[in-house]
């Protein structure tokens, strides 16, 4: 007959060692799984953000867009205002902004151009022109813009720019940089404005 197999003795020690073992495995699981979760919600994160579709409220949103992307003029101590380095700086603002500006004039004139409005359906066609409506509304104001941006380069040229129309004080170069056809100070723009609100409102 065979001899019976006596069981091995587990030993505490081993026990403790196969014990810690099955905790770094499961830890190990576990901040994988995590990993793969934050990979997953940045994925979800990114692929959610989409451009802004051209609506009403979105119809400054280009104009915004570049202004935004101004780098500020670095101020020195003692500066004269308007001096050439700064001019250099609103002559390239204009100068790029009038640049963008033109080139979005020039697409909406091919699209019309190039328009077909033969459209079978009723609501199709009505959505059609609605949006082409609205874009044509956005080509005015910058057309507006570019007349604007003229006459600022104009100003520049003949050493006006950067002072008040109105009052003939400094419009400063932080207005200037947010508003780069401002002709008024911020005092003056707020009483033009609140006369306006009062003739109108």
């Amino acid at each position: 007959m065979p001899a019976k197999k006596t069981p091995k003795k587990v030993t505490k020690k081993t026990e403790t060692t196969k014990k810690a073992a099955t905790k770094k495995t499961t830890a190990k699981k576990m901040t994988a799984k995590k990993v793969t979760a934050k990979k997953a919600v940045t994925k979800k994160a990114v692929t959610k953000k989409v451009a802004p579709k051209k609506t009403k409220a979105a119809a400054g949103y280009e104009e915004s867009q570049f202004l935004a992307s101004i780098k500020p003029y670095a101020l020195k101590k003692n500066e004269k205002y308007m001096n050439a380095k700064q001019k250099q700086h609103f002559q390239d603002i204009l100068e790029s902004w009038r640049y963008q500006l033109q080139i979005e004039q020039d697409r909406t004139a091919d699209k019309i151009q190039k328009n077909v409005s033969h459209f079978p359906d009723e609501s199709d066609r009505a959505t059609h022109e609605e949006e082409f409506t609205l874009e044509l509304r956005t080509r005015e104001r910058e057309r507006k813009l570019l007349s604007k941006i003229k006459e600022s380069v104009e100003d520049l040229k003949a050493d006006d720019y950067g002072y008040c129309a109105s009052c003939g004080i400094e419009i400063g170069i932080r207005r200037l940089e947010a508003r780069p056809t401002a002709t008024r100070c911020i005092d003056c723009k707020t009483i033009e404005e609140i006369h306006e609100r009062q003739q109108y409102g």
